[in-house]
């Protein structure tokens, strides 16, 4: 068995209400760069972004390597965090939807497809509901079923699958994002982004990542990725150790699509530089008043 069928099998095992994919990403970016693992992000825009709306945010358009200005970073960022900002807001006692599809390769390089729904209290009180389906089956794979998610008040906000808690102003929330993981500054800020950016927050929080992400050491701009369900955006990017990270935004809207993990240098053995090694797509985000009743076989579980 290699690395990556273990790691799949391992987690499986994993309670689906702990949320291991930022994780799981930086795991995989350590084994297919070959090197130990350390953190990451950049941007820029191609011909196409400037038909688009390369004018509307007044960035300088770029094709070929990342070598986008901060200042365009902070551009497409912004836009990102005014968009977030307008979404609604979730009332007292009411459930956040999120509808997710991942992209993974299994240890034998086999791609399947994971779906996730979750329904989470805003409020972080009550019980919330996580549904899991892959595309294929078999041992080794993250099992289909449900989690019934309980309250956790004990838990740090940062720490919590709603991410209710946690500041609304970029400079608290690098400060707060700095204290976590390891490795050099940029690293411990990478990471932390990777790990929160797919989590259901308030509008007011996500506008204070995407602000956040902007102040992160190297992070670029690139032309074009994409996602799980085939979107292209956008892509605010960080290399290390070979494996580019992206978080890919819509050209038009600026929305958050989702992330994507390509191979950036040659001697890879997952392919040639610009080769998908897993992608993932925030399909729809809603406000509801209640989460579905568990099934009789899901499983109990915390925070």
């Amino acid at each position: 068995m290699d690395e990556l069928m273990l790691v799949e099998r391992l987690r499986s095992e994993v309670p689906e209400d702990i949320d291991v994919t930022g994780a799981e990403r930086r795991w995989r970016r350590g084994a297919l760069g070959g090197r130990p693992v350390r953190r990451r992000r950049p941007l820029l825009l191609s011909a196409v972004v400037a038909t688009a709306g390369a004018a509307a945010l007044g960035v300088v358009v770029l094709d070929g390597p990342d070598t986008a200005p901060m200042a365009n970073v902070a551009a497409v960022l912004d836009q990102a965090a005014d968009t977030a900002s307008g979404d609604p807001v979730p009332g007292p006692g009411q459930i956040v939807y999120q509808d997710t599809v991942e992209r993974r390769r299994t240890g034998e390089g086999r791609w399947y497809r994971v779906r996730t729904e979750t329904w989470l209290p805003a409020g972080g009180a009550g019980t919330g509901l996580i549904r899991q389906e892959n595309s294929i089956k078999g041992a080794g794979l993250p099992p289909d079923g449900e989690t019934a998610v309980g309250p956790c008040p004990a838990a740090a906000p940062i720490d919590r699958p709603y991410l209710g808690g946690v500041p609304a102003d970029p400079d608290a929330l690098l400060d707060l994002m700095n204290g976590m993981g390891e490795g050099g500054r940029g690293e411990r800020l990478w990471n932390a982004a990777s790990d929160l950016i797919d989590r259901p927050a308030p509008p007011k929080v996500r506008a204070a990542l995407f602000r956040a992400i902007a102040d992160i050491p190297g992070v670029r701009l690139r032309d074009d990725g994409v996602d799980a369900a085939g979107r292209h955006g956008i892509a605010v990017t960080r290399v290390q150790d070979g494996v580019r990270d992206e978080f890919l935004f819509d050209r038009a809207t600026h929305r958050f699509l989702g992330t994507r993990t390509v191979v950036a240098e040659p001697g890879n053995g997952f392919g040639a530089p610009g080769t998908t090694v897993y992608a993932s797509a925030l399909i729809r985000t809603e406000i509801v008043d209640r989460a579905p009743e568990p099934g009789p076989d899901a499983e109990p579980s915390g925070c």
